[in-house]
């Protein structure tokens, strides 16, 4: 994608290790929307329904804040040169199977790795999200709703919901960051930092660092309402939206936070809130 100039040896498979972990954790903040198709229907009057109760979620805001700045990861010794970006593909995926076996690789899409959870990571921050050049597969099968019938004024309603199957796509992927050891991880991001900021770099934004950035996606992530119950959907004309027009109005990583499912959305932030304290006592 990008011609440089200087060329750095490539690194062994024990070091590229330690790059997949790094990349393991920031492409867990991405993996949850990586199976969206949600483009913005127009609003469509619906017959009035009583819908089961659910946990009411606040408005979010919806003016920008202004970036707060982190400073960078202090650069360490190097024990082995870091591969050059644009050949870091193989190497990493090499180390991949080596660390997880082909379950884990199954997980990555293999082109252009660093440079696309690089991206994610980035609309994350911004609570966008990225469909193209998305760095990890869509979780199988499709999107799993549920149709069920509730009595209203003595008629039977149809209405349907987030189908409770639909959580267990997502149990894979959450169980990886889970497993994830947080310190180790903070130390290794500290040592593969150069990597990712030069990724970053490379999209010419007018942000400070990748580290704020990677900083408030995080935050963006734990920001996301705990919806507990039932979620009711409606089909206006081919997607589907959030019955709630409180959470259809919530920005894409929250939207899709909630599909996901409350035990999933817990184990995540749980795990985020570990690496984020980490990432800032460096």
């Amino acid at each position: 994608m990008h011609d440089h100039q200087e060329s750095r040896p490539k690194s062994s498979s024990t070091t590229l290790v330690a790059v997949v972990i790094a990349l393991i954790v920031i492409g867990a903040i991405y993996f949850f929307i990586s199976d969206s198709k949600d483009p913005v229907t127009q609003p469509v009057t619906t017959s009035p329904v009583t819908p089961t109760p659910q946990a009411p979620v606040e408005q979010p805001a919806v003016t920008p804040q202004p970036e707060v700045v982190y400073e960078a990861p202090q650069p360490i010794e190097e024990v082995e040169p870091l591969p050059l970006l644009n050949e870091s593909d193989t190497p990493v995926l090499d180390a991949l199977r080596g660390l997880r076996g082909d379950s884990l690789l199954a997980l990555i899409v293999p082109q252009e790795v660093i440079r696309k959870f690089v991206l994610a990571v980035n609309g994350v921050a911004e609570g966008k999200v990225v469909n193209e050049y998305r760095p990890l597969v869509s979780p199988p099968p499709p999107f799993i709703p549920e149709t069920f019938t509730v009595t209203v004024e003595g008629s039977a309603v149809e209405q349907q919901r987030i189908a409770l199957a639909n959580y267990a796509r997502y149990e894979t992927y959450v169980n990886n960051l889970a497993l994830l050891d947080m310190d180790t991880v903070a130390a290794i991001y500290r040592r593969f930092y150069p990597l990712l900021e030069e990724a970053f770099k490379e999209l010419g934004l007018k942000k400070s660092n990748f580290h704020s950035v990677l900083i408030a996606a995080i935050d963006n992530v734990l920001a996301a309402p705990d919806v507990q119950g039932e979620v009711l959907l409606i089909q206006p004309k081919v997607f589907y939206q959030y019955a709630d027009p409180v959470l259809e109005k919530m920005p894409q990583t929250h939207k899709l936070m909630v599909r996901m499912g409350p035990e999933n959305a817990r184990s995540v932030k749980a795990s985020l809130r570990q690496l984020r304290a980490r990432l800032l006592s460096q």
